[in-house]
């Protein structure tokens, strides 16, 4: 994965607020830096956790992940098992705008998330599959993605 360098997300940040008529503020740059420095995608709590507790309150965190997220900056990624959603386990990672189109393997087991670079579906298979939904479903498809679920190499042991 393409994953652009926390420096490079510090310097895109105010241009793109700004387009959307938002400030850069002290929580919202904390926050993608975290986002941009983490491998894998994080929960609001190992967000708040990386901060250090005393650069933002939980609450700040929460606030400005969903932010992120109707801005389509930061991208949420769903929660693995049933009782992930109700520990509020959902992950966040940066936006394809700074980490390229990319996939997830998912393991069940310990819940790890790790990215699987680039597009494997074909563009030939994608544009049947776009086309098949449009004519069947009259469903106008704008993006996808793909998870694959199993067991990571530790867990498999």
């Amino acid at each position: 994965m393409s994953v652009a360098a926390p420096a490079e997300v510090r310097q895109t940040l105010p241009h793109l607020l700004a387009r959307r008529g938002l400030r850069l503020t002290g929580p919202r740059r904390a926050v993608l830096e975290v986002l941009a420095e983490s491998r894998e995608p994080l929960t609001v709590a190992e967000i708040h956790q990386r901060l250090g507790g005393t650069r933002a309150h939980v609450v700040s965190v929460y606030r400005t992940v969903h932010l992120l997220v109707r801005l389509r900056l930061v991208r949420p990624t769903d929660a693995v098992r049933p009782t992930d959603a109700t520990r509020g386990s959902r992950r966040y990672e940066l936006g394809e705008e700074f980490t390229g189109h990319h996939h997830h393997l998912i393991c069940q087991g310990c819940g790890r998330i790790e990215d699987l670079d680039g597009c494997w579906l074909a563009d030939a298979v994608l544009t049947r599959l776009t086309r098949y939904v449009r004519r069947t479903r009259r469903f106008e498809v704008s993006e996808h993605e793909v998870r694959l679920f199993g067991l990571c190499q530790r867990c498999a042991r």
